[in-house]
């Protein structure tokens, strides 16, 4: 919401000083409108790093339905009868593919993640998004690419020694085409890991689950080989609301994570 606000005021200023710029001319309003488009594509592409740093200098706390986002924007506070919950989202970034290894390989990985899962001592809650990703451009795409090829070949001369080319070119198409139309469907994942713990005030619930989390990603990091990062700001509230609804196409998905 804030990311939101600055990137909106900021689009705002910038359009007003523009329009101030072809009134009165000037250089000072023209390098202004310059300075706010820079500023609002700035918040709107790295905002998840540079807004956590601002609300914490002017202690701003945001509420969101019951819940509470410190300025450090790192965490969710609720507050409870006897105290604070704090929650924690990380996302978790595979590097390996199950559908890329031998069978023995599958079977420990999947142990790997046993393992992981019996010696965390939190209550942690493992979030999955899976979309399957749509082929038919590309296939589309790579078919008029061999139908290039092809009509390059029809007009060649017999004896050319283009032939040769062309007649492998068409021939990586082909098997190019045969190899996505054939293997398995391919899927987009996203996968984070959330935990919360409890506190009598807020410094301590978000001190205990700043140390569950790192405990935690030590963990999967260590037996799985991916990187577990803590969610910031609109990464960690896009997280949050997730858990209630998400994304209902794939557009709206890219629309979201862009």
């Amino acid at each position: 919401m804030i990311n939101k606000i600055i990137v909106s005021a900021s689009l705002a200023g910038g359009v007003i000083a523009l329009l101030l710029t072809f009134i009165y001319g000037g250089f000072f309003f023209s390098l202004l409108a310059s300075i706010l488009f820079a500023f609002s594509l700035l918040i709107w592409k790295y905002g998840y790093f540079i807004i956590p740093y601002f609300t914490r200098f002017a202690h701003i706390v945001e509420i969101r339905d019951g819940y509470e986002v410190p300025s450090t924007r790192d965490v969710i506070l609720k507050k409870s009868e006897n105290g604070y919950y704090a929650g924690k989202f990380m996302e978790i970034q595979f590097y390996k593919s199950l559908s890329d290894k031998s069978e023995s390989n599958q079977l420990a990985i999947l142990r790997s993640f046993e393992r992981v899962i019996s010696s965390i001592r939190y209550i942690v809650k493992i979030s999955l998004i899976v979309s399957g990703v749509d082929l038919s451009k590309y296939i589309d795409e790579i078919k008029e690419k061999r139908s290039r090829a092809e009509e390059k070949r029809s007009k060649t001369p017999p004896n050319s020694s283009a032939i040769a080319r062309l007649d492998r070119e068409i021939s990586m198409w082909n098997r190019l085409i045969k190899r996505i139309t054939e293997g398995d469907r391919p899927v987009e994942l996203i996968a984070y890991v959330s935990t919360v713990s409890h506190g009598l005030t807020k410094e301590d619930a978000i001190a205990s689950v700043n140390r569950q989390a790192k405990e935690i990603a030590t963990i999967f990091s260590s037996s799985l080989g991916c990187s577990v990062v803590p969610l910031y700001d609109l990464d960690m509230i896009r997280s949050f609301e997730w858990e209630k609804f998400f994304p209902s196409t794939m557009e709206e998905l890219k629309d979201e994570l862009f």
